[in-house]
């Protein structure tokens, strides 16, 4: 069940959405590499309309360099402040 992002959401968004840039992974990588099909799924949540599923967080976060989901979360709340 997807539901209302907040601020926690926001700032993964951006620090997600900034890493990328910095690795130059594209939305269609993640997507692919999280099962999904749409790349809207993807493009919905880096955009802020839908909140991010920690276990989507949890296949990301190797992706920029990181360990786990609790990982990307906690240097996105440090990286948005």
């Amino acid at each position: 069940m997807d539901t209302k992002p907040g601020r926690t959401d926001r700032a993964i968004s951006e620090y997600v959405r900034s890493a990328m840039k910095q690795k130059r992974i594209t939305q269609m990588q993640i997507t692919f590499k999280i099962g999904r099909k749409a790349q809207s799924y993807v493009s919905n949540r880096l955009n802020g309309k839908y909140s991010w599923n920690i276990s989507d967080l949890d296949t990301i976060a190797p992706m920029l360099g990181l360990p786990n989901a609790l990982s990307l979360i906690s240097i996105a709340v440090g990286y948005a402040v």
